[in-house]
């Protein structure tokens, strides 16, 4: 089981496979619930979720997303998340795979459905938020 420990954070929204954060100033996190699958209506509600939230804030943010959680993405949910994100409201991805599944569920997302903003692999929260923070607001 995926611990993820959002102490801290400020919870934005829910859909229906995951919880939404906001970690920090102009960073989000998406914690998608134990052996969830993600599918195109649930992509869709994911990427809905973070630009209705940056927008009534008027900011910018990297979105962190915790793959560890899903068991299963759907072709459809690739195409949601490669042609949804409004770059000038969402920054960059930083997919957090910690186990050799979650790794390689974000490994094949970005094999074939790379996303309109800049999008890498991480070993952990703590590196893909040094990279968030590293590339500023955009």
């Amino acid at each position: 089981m995926t611990t993820i420990d959002t102490t801290g954070w400020t919870k934005i929204g829910t859909s229906a496979n995951a919880d939404f954060w906001l970690v920090e100033p102009h960073i989000l996190a998406v914690v998608p619930f134990e052996g969830t699958e993600d599918t195109e209506a649930t992509a869709r509600q994911s990427v809905t979720i973070q630009l209705e939230y940056l927008r009534a804030h008027g900011m910018r943010a990297g979105v962190i997303v915790f793959m560890d959680p899903v068991i299963e993405q759907s072709a459809g949910a690739r195409t949601m998340y490669r042609d949804l994100p409004d770059p000038t409201f969402q920054i960059c991805y930083a997919l957090v795979g910690s186990s050799a599944f979650g790794r390689a569920v974000g490994s094949v997302f970005l094999g074939l459905s790379r996303p309109k903003v800049p999008t890498k692999m991480f070993g952990s929260f703590e590196d893909a938020a040094a990279w968030i923070r590293s590339l500023g607001r955009g």
